[in-house]
């Protein structure tokens, strides 16, 4: 799925430029005049404002009211920055030529467009007024005037090419850059941004943000992430540079409560930014909170009644209200205000993609490339969401306009090359009725034995189940390399995730991609199918997530996630949202640890309801949210209780389940945004707990020293503080000090401080002295104490197996495959251990959910055969060993199956089949065999 982005519209950095504006040349500065230029570029804006004040009345008139309209548009005083300036503009040609950028960026603020432009119209023909050009060039384009702005920034990227704006010249190169950037040319932009870089515009604040709004728009957060950094060291108080921030770690990492954090900053110095209410109203959104998104939009609008992206986050909101009437007004607004303000779809767009509304965006995307069909970005978004709906040859023509118009679009030339290259010649499509099943070429013999099957029995079963029958037929597209899937799913290499659904398909990894369990990724995808369905794509994220994750849990006690110490860790730190809320649970997260607590929270909800409710009233809540209502009146009336109540009951009938944890020591190493840690620690300096916090923000910063300080004064106020005591004792080990390591785990014992993570530590202590007795006790301690945990079985199986303990390796492996449903290894190797015993019903078991985890060994169908053959089941065997030669044996054991096929088939009474068999057995004996080949299934 596509990471968060939420982009400002073209004139979001214009304070920036403002920030850089030159002052008149007159000589060199005063001193008092120098200092304020200090202060202003630390963030300290009053004093700075101080010393400006003292020098109105003298001969650098000019220049203090042109860094005073800077510093009032910088806090958000945007009349009286417009003001200011046009005070400064009367003191001389120079002044004239300066001011005029700053008024008209003011008037725009306050959304007098007609004044702004009017204002750099003024000096637009002046030599020198580059930057009043540029800031022309954009207001015209914010006010549907694309044509018409061409002009006055082909005059920048002229002076370029005729040498007027030299090599050396920072400031000039950067317009330059900004310049090719509005005039979609982002080649041009990022060659005069580094040539900006090469002679000083590492300095200007205003390049680094341009050229990271140019990465933003580029899809490349990495980059965009070091040079606002780099922005930031200059001046960490800037809220532009903030708001960059913040946009940065909602792209790259998804950091809700970090992006929160920047924007809370970014407020404190301009509460007028538009551009921090547009971070914070998209925040509320991902949370489906409809009327906090609108409070900040609102804030927003009061001071630009026509900021046309608030103007498109308040129809957002609308749209996910399903406000189709005020919707369509909104909308209407924005176009009369720019009729080719496409970029309101995209922002739209987004927002929907987040709520599984794939169908609108397909026709949202129409509309923008009927408003502009220039913009490469919505005949991008429009093919890769029509490759989402099913349509794969509709999508590859957008994509194909998309590409003509910018050839600088990763995601666009990743997902051609996907379908041109690599679909086009690698991966075979099956077409069936209830399903269309892609499969990468080699794969497909084994899979196609395997897949439709699974998916025929999940259909059935949810079909009967929810009383509904999805549109058919439902793509189901395996990619045998997590690239393909990446690029298939998000247009970027890496996604990170193992499976996706559209709503009508779905995506996944094949078995060689990766090692997981493609059988429970493919069961909880289908199920996402039915939930978006029949909820007509209005079901909340926790809701299907948490459904999909009890579809797996009820099919197989393994495809069962083992979240426990992390769920108890975040409901005792109260990160566990509402019911009403929970979609927080996926979006305020800092690491992928959180996410998966937050799919296992979700499908615990959802194990509660069915098993107190029932099964059917859980899906009765789905087409209620079909009808449009929220979630409020969905759980009262398909549950008969408030949302409210639900929360204390779900809360209630967790706690005893999570008992366990009460009595031993659960690290709850969470690291709130730096920000928030310094002002809580404020708040309690005596609080040990607050100070923890701080030195794990500190530490996730790179500031180390500072946070081991932090960490020590913590353990000076509370000695017995376990989750410092405990980051020492990791710090021990990083720094190879097992005595200091031993030492701390002993006085956390005897503080009261037992647990889990302690014994895995003392176990680990054990084994680097080779003291295998106190391993494997702790080891064992680590088990009782957290049975859900599969590390400690990890531990005691390869001790078992080095100790030559055959039962001691089996008592591991049936708890370990009860729990790890994804290591390959762990389910081969039970196998073949109750194969080697002859324990045939439990290696039928097994072998039918190893099968799920390991499909192309042929080791593993032999074994499976050979269980189900001793359990009477011979057809199931033949069948086995047929997949056993599909999945590519030695030669030495493609000859071993032949023979046990004969004798299967013998079993059968087809002694047609078992002559042939050994035919084949005699063939595959041979000097050059030719390669396997299955027999007929029976």
């Amino acid at each position: 799925m596509r990471s968060h982005s939420i982009c400002r519209s073209l004139a979001a950095l214009l304070v920036a430029a403002a920030c850089a504006a030159p002052a008149p040349a007159s000589g060199e500065p005063s001193p008092s005049l120098s200092r304020a230029e200090a202060l202003l570029a630390q963030g300290d804006y009053a004093e700075a404002e101080k010393v400006i004040l003292g020098l109105q009345g003298g001969k650098e008139r000019a220049a203090a009211l042109l860094a005073k309209a800077r510093i009032e548009l910088l806090t958000g005083r945007y009349d009286d920055a417009a003001k200011t300036a046009k005070a400064a503009a009367a003191l001389g040609k120079e002044a004239r030529i300066a001011a005029a950028p700053l008024r008209a960026q003011a008037l725009a603020r306050r959304g007098k467009m007609a004044e702004a432009i009017a204002a750099v119209r003024e000096v637009e023909r002046e030599d020198e007024a580059r930057r009043a050009r540029l800031v022309l060039g954009e207001l015209l384009i914010e006010s549907g005037k694309r044509g018409e702005a061409r002009a006055p920034l082909m005059t920048i990227i002229d002076d370029y090419n005729d040498d007027k704006i030299t090599a050396s010249d920072a400031e000039g190169l950067s317009l330059v850059g900004r310049a090719a950037h509005l005039l979609r040319s982002a080649r041009d932009a990022n060659d005069a941004f580094n040539a900006a870089e090469k002679v000083g515009g590492k300095q200007r604040i205003e390049t680094l943000l341009w050229r990271a709004e140019l990465f933003l728009d580029k899809y490349d957060p990495g980059h965009a992430g070091q040079v606002v950094k780099e922005a930031l060291k200059l001046a960490p108080k800037d809220p532009l540079c903030r708001v960059a921030m913040a946009r940065v770690k909602l792209e790259s990492a998804m950091d809700f409560g970090g992006a929160d954090s920047e924007v809370a900053q970014a407020l404190s110095v301009n509460p007028n930014l538009a551009e921090a209410y547009f971070v914070r109203a998209g925040l509320a959104l991902r949370d489906m909170d409809i009327d906090a998104a609108d409070a900040a939009a609102d804030r927003g609008l009061k001071v630009n009644p026509n900021d046309l992206a608030l103007l498109s986050i308040k129809a957002a909101g609308r749209f996910l209200a399903d406000d189709a009437a005020g919707f369509e007004a909104i909308k209407a607004k924005v176009l009369g205000l720019n009729p080719e303000f496409s970029r309101f779809f995209q922002i739209v767009g987004e927002f929907a993609e987040w709520e599984h509304r794939y169908d609108d965006i397909v026709k949202m995307m129409g509309e923008a490339t009927q408003v502009d069909p220039n913009d490469a970005k919505a005949h991008a978004t429009l093919g890769l969401n029509l490759i989402r709906a099913g349509d794969e040859k509709g999508g590859v023509l957008s994509l194909q306009k998309a590409w003509d118009k910018d050839r600088f679009n990763v995601r666009v030339f990743n997902t051609l090359n996907l379908y041109e290259k690599d679909i086009a010649t690698q991966y075979v499509t099956v077409e069936g009725q209830t399903f269309r099943v892609r499969y990468h070429k080699q794969e497909r013999a084994i899979l196609e034995r395997y897949v439709p099957r699974m998916l025929e029995e999940a259909w059935g079963s949810m079909v009967k189940r929810y009383g509904f029958t999805p549109k058919v037929p439902v793509s189901i597209e395996l990619y045998a390399s997590t690239e393909n899937f990446s690029v298939r799913t998000s247009g970027l290499p890496n996604v990170g995730i193992q499976g996706v659904c559209f709503g009508q398909t779905l995506a996944a990894l094949s078995p060689a991609a990766a090692e997981f369990n493609w059988g429970n990724v493919l069961w909880h995808e289908l199920g996402h199918v039915f939930a978006i369905q029949l909820s007509k794509n209005h079901v909340p994220r926790w809701f299907t997530e948490g459904l999909s994750e009890y579809e797996t849990i009820v099919r197989r006690p393994e495809w069962h996630r083992e979240e426990d110490p992390a769920l108890f860790a975040a409901l005792k730190g109260g990160r566990i949202p509402a019911v009403d809320g929970f979609n927080r649970a996926f979006t305020h997260v800092d690491n992928i640890e959180d996410v998966t607590m937050a799919y296992f929270a979700a499908s615990q909800i959802v194990v509660f309801m069915a098993g107190e409710f029932g099964f059917p009233k859980v899906v009765s809540m789905l087409p209620r949210w079909a009808a449009g209502k929220r979630t409020q009146e969905v759980v009262k009336e398909s549950l008969g209780i408030s949302a409210e109540e639900l929360d204390r009951r779900f809360r209630a009938w967790l706690k005893p389940r999570l008992e366990r944890y009460e009595k031993q020591y659960v690290p709850d190493l969470h690291a709130p945004p730096l920000d928030e840690a310094r002002k809580a620690a404020a708040r309690a300096p005596k609080d040990a707990k607050r100070l923890v916090e701080l030195a794990l923000a500190l530490f996730e910063d790179g500031q180390r020293q500072e946070g081991e300080a932090v960490l020590a004064e913590a353990l000076r106020v509370d000695p017995k503080q376990p989750d410092a005591t405990y980051l020492k004792v990791r710090a021990a080990f990083a720094e190879k000090k097992p005595d200091e390591a031993a030492r701390l785990l002993s006085k956390m014992i005897a503080d009261g401080h037992d647990g889990y993570v302690v014994r895995m530590k003392l176990a680990d202590l054990a084994e680097l002295k080779k003291d295998a007795a106190r391993m494997k006790a702790n080891l064992e301690a680590a088990s009782r104490l957290d049975p859900t945990q599969a590390e400690p079985l990890q531990g005691l199986y390869d001790l078992a197996r080095r100790q030559k303990d055959a039962a001691g390796e089996l008592s591991a492996l049936r708890r370990l495959a009860l729990l790890d449903q994804h290591d390959r290894r762990v389910w081969r190797r039970l196998l073949r251990l109750l194969v080697e015993r002859g324990a045939w019903e439990e290696a039928r078991k097994v072998g039918e959910g190893a099968i799920f985890v390991d499909v192309a060994n042929p080791e593993i169908h032999r074994l499976y055969a050979r269980a189900l053959a001793r359990t009477g089941r011979h057809v199931s065997a033949i069948y086995e060993l047929n997949s056993a030669l599909l999945a590519g044996p030695k030669q030495g054991d493609a000859a071993e199956i032949y023979g046990e096929l004969a004798k299967a088939y013998a079993k059968m009474k087809r002694d047609d089949y078992a002559k042939q068999a050994l035919e084949y057995q005699k063939t595959m004996k041979s000097a050059s065999p030719p390669a396997p080949r299955a027999m007929p299934d029976y």
